[in-house]
Parts: structure tokens; C-alpha cells; sequence
């Protein structure tokens, strides 16, 4: 019962991310106003906001004028509810819990501008840093030291990377993710995140590539990658480690 709850609570705030994806940065109408067909602005009636139903009911096409939906509404909306539903699952119904589905909403809005616009808007990605530190510090088996060596690792490492590059790598907005799953993750957690970052990004950079998608002086947002990583290493990451270090002694 609580996994259905916990998937459309999900699904109604990437709804709402939505919102704020399509609406940002015009902050007097972010929140405020009905919403409009992008296509023909005609208000969008409220039987065809439903998450995800209403784009496959509708076909994803607009009732109005039949132009296409963006994809981004269903799979914002199920990412969403799919990421509360594992946090629930993993950590049960806590305060700790809870501010891990703030991280995820964050990390997906985050995601999604990265890669519409290969820029991270300074809110989200500060609201991010804000939630995860929280997080930290609810997390079960705090540690003031750990929290603050993954921090200096997840956010130092990428720190060093962008200024020796001067932001062709990647920009200032991903130390601030890096900040963000390093305080969350610990040491270990942050190391693990970075390496599994990198792996992720080099793979899609290499098939990209060779479906000739890219170049290699393409530019590609690192984010989306960062963000996988963290929920990875979140989620299962005491596993993977502990994993590894048994895996070594033998």
C-alpha cells in the first residue's frame, strides 16, 4: 500500500518539477496561472494534467491542437514516483527518508536542465546542497568526520578538475553536486560516486560517439551523470564497497 502511496506522491511532484522546469526562470507566473499548451496556449483543463495517464490517454498529443507533448513530462513523472518508491523501500518512513526524496527531486530538475540547456541554474543546484546536508545529518550512522571528508573529497575533486580546466570539463555547478553526495555519502561513498561518475560519463561518451551523435570537442553535460552515481551510491553504495574491500583482502 505504501509503495502505490509513495509512487503517486512522486508522480504529483515531478509533476510539479515540471512546472518549475518549464516555467524557470519567469518567477511571477512559476507557480502561479493555469497551464498552457506550449504549442497553441490554450489552457490546459484539468482532467489533462493527470500525471502520465493523461499523456498516454491523450496519446501524447494536445487535445486542442494535436502538436506533440515534450517526453519529458511522463518520464520527469515516473523517474520521480520510481525514486521515492526506492528511497521508501531502502529506508523506510523517516525524516531521513524524506529528505532523500528532496535530493532526488532536486537531482532530477538538475538532470533535466543539464541536459536541455548544459547550464545548472544556482537555486536548484544550491537547494540541492541544502537538502543533502540535512540529509547527512538525519542519516542513521552520522559522522561529523566522514561527512566532512566526503565532502572535501566529492567536492574538492571535482573543485581541482574545473579550475585546471576552466570550466570546459565541467562547470561550478557540479562541485556543488559533488559537495552535495560527498556530505551525504561519507569518504568511501564520495570516492565510489566520483569513479562510478566518471565510468557512466565515458561510457555514453563513447557510444555517442560511435553512433556519431558527438564529437569528441562536443560538448556534454556532466551532471546527469553525477546524479546517477549519487543515487547509485546512495542506495547502494554500503553495499558495492563493502563488497570491494572483501573482495580485496581475499
Amino acid at each position: 500500500m505504501y509503495f502505490v502511496l509513495f509512487f503517486v506522491i512522486g508522480l504529483l511532484v515531478g509533476s510539479f518539477l515540471n512546472v518549475l522546469i518549464f516555467r524557470f526562470p519567469n518567477y511571477p507566473g512559476l507557480i502561479s496561472g493555469r497551464s498552457k499548451c506550449r504549442h497553441c496556449q490554450k489552457t490546459i483543463p484539468w482532467f489533462d494534467l493527470i500525471p502520465v495517464l493523461s499523456f498516454l490517454i491523450l496519446g501524447g498529443r494536445c487535445r486542442n491542437c494535436r502538436q506533440k507533448l515534450s517526453l519529458q513530462y511522463p518520464l520527469v513523472e515516473i523517474a520521480c514516483g520510481g525514486l521515492f518508491v526506492l528511497f521508501y523501500y531502502y529506508f523506510g518512513l523517516s525524516a531521513f527518508s524524506i529528505l532523500l526524496m528532496a535530493v532526488a527531486a532536486m537531482s532530477i530538475v538538475i538532470f533535466t536542465f543539464d541536459i536541455k540547456s548544459l547550464e545548472i541554474p544556482e537555486v536548484f543546484a544550491w537547494l540541492l546542497l541544502i537538502f543533502a546536508i540535512v540529509a547527512a545529518f538525519l542519516a542513521p550512522n552520522f559522522s561529523l568526520a566522514n561527512f566532512l571528508l566526503g565532502g572535501l573529497a566529492g567536492g574538492g575533486i571535482l573543485g581541482i578538475l574545473v579550475g585546471i580546466s576552466d570550466e570546459r570539463w565541467m562547470g561550478a555547478g557540479d562541485i556543488k553536486i559533488g559537495l552535495a553526495f560527498g556530505f551525504l555519502l561519507g569518504l568511501y561513498g564520495s570516492l565510489l560516486f566520483l569513479m562510478l561518475a566518471f565510468v557512466i560519463g565515458a561510457v555514453v561518451g563513447v557510444i555517442l560517439i560511435t553512433c556519431k551523435n558527438k564529437k569528441m570537442s562536443s560538448q556534454l553535460a556532466f551532471s546527469p551523470f553525477l546524479i546517477i552515481a549519487g543515487i547509485i551510491a546512495i542506495i547502494w553504495g554500503e553495499r558495492i564497497v563493502n563488497w570491494y574491500l572483501k573482495f580485496a583482502i581475499m
